[in-house]
């Protein structure tokens, strides 16, 4: 059996340093070199597994164990999930639901401050929390386009906007992998996230505000920017701290949503900004069954997300739980049995499962 070592250069800062180049390759490749992602990702796999093999003393099976864990990995749960955020999306699309999505978002408030606080703030944080990896911002870009922003501003604003939400990504999975590499529980990584990053989110929405007008734009439209952070938050913070992190970004965005269209009822710029300086068009009106009928996928999502979220319904999952047998394990070639201290084997129902990653060590080398 192989024993990691997470420190093989007699200095921690340095096998960090060598641990971290592949990422740096990446980004380079990516930035500087301007290649494709594909290209990018093939290239800082070759490095990583030069340095694994050769600084740190992967044997080859267990580097080839860790390559096919990973690909299992970016299959199922994540491109799963990409595959059927953009399928939900175009369905609504094909459908025709879209554009009634679109005219009941447009239809609360013609100024554009607070279409950008509903679309990529708080829509977008439930997109993150549904899918993430980019579709967020992709959907609430084309969104904002739609409802008059240049295209430019409208993919700067909804990567802004994504500051807020994309930490806890598609149903937490960035917390939950990060709990199992490392070894920290679910919810202590959970509740650390909350007093690390909620100050910032605080003031996402302020932010917002000033990109789009400026200090002229703040001091008009404040009340509604204010009133999305404190909701979205309040919600946020909640859920991360007494449920955990895979609703955190699904349960937010939808109360922020809802939180706008309530308060747009009761409240309205003195001004209404347009981008262009020009006059709103007339929103399309839609009855109540049709916003109800266009939504319905994503309040089905969201149902399904909170069951699955809940501690006692997890609970039947767990080793010693009703429904444990149900829970399938595939070993990996390599690492299973062949790793130490933390071998791996897949699940299907969360990718690398939590029982073969013991939660002792609190490090983990390439």
């Amino acid at each position: 059996m192989w024993t990691q070592d997470i420190d093989p250069l007699d200095s921690i800062a340095l096998s960090a340093l060598v641990a971290a180049i592949p990422i740096v390759v990446f980004l380079v490749c990516l930035v500087a070199l301007r290649l494709k992602g594909i290209y990018a990702a093939l290239i800082a796999l070759a490095v990583e597994i030069v340095i694994a093999l050769w600084v740190f003393g992967m044997p080859v099976t267990a580097a080839g164990g860790a390559g096919l864990l990973g690909l299992l990995t970016a299959i199922w749960p994540i491109a799963f999930i990409i595959v059927m955020a953009v399928w939900l999306y175009r369905l609504a699309v094909a459908s025709g639901r879209f554009d009634v999505i679109r005219g009941s978002i447009g239809g609360i408030s013609p100024d554009q401050r607070i279409q950008v606080l509903l679309i990529s703030f708080a829509f977008g944080a439930f997109l993150e929390g549904a899918a993430g990896f980019g579709v967020p911002i992709a959907i609430c870009a084309a969104l904002l386009v739609q409802l008059g922003f240049r295209p430019v501003k409208a993919a700067m604003i909804s990567l802004v906007a994504n500051a807020a939400a994309g930490a806890y990504g598609a149903i937490g999975i960035p917390v939950i992998v990060a709990s199992q590499v490392s070894g920290i529980p679910v919810m202590e990584l959970s509740q650390a996230l909350v007093l690390l990053l909620q100050p910032l989110t605080l003031l996402i929405p302020f932010l917002l505000v000033m990109i789009l007008d400026g200090w002229k734009g703040l001091r008009e439209s404040w009340p509604a920017a204010l009133v999305a952070t404190l909701v979205f938050s309040g919600v946020q913070g909640s859920i991360l701290w007494f449920l955990g992190p895979e609703l955190a970004d699904i349960g937010a965005g939808l109360a922020t949503m809802v939180a706008i269209f309530v308060f747009g009822r009761v409240w309205q710029p003195k001004h209404i900004f347009r981008e262009d300086g020009g006059t709103a068009p007339a929103p399309t009106r839609y009855s109540l069954g049709q916003i109800v009928a266009a939504w319905s996928p994503f309040y089905i999502l969201t149902a399904f997300v909170a069951v699955w979220s809940i501690p006692a319904f997890k609970a039947l999952f767990a080793p010693d739980g009703a429904l444990a047998a149900t829970v399938l394990m595939f070993p990996m070639p390599g690492l299973t049995d062949a790793v130490s201290p933390l071998p791996a084997t897949l699940s299907p129902r969360r990718g690398t499962s939590p029982r073969s990653m013991p939660r002792a060590p609190r490090s983990f080398s390439p």
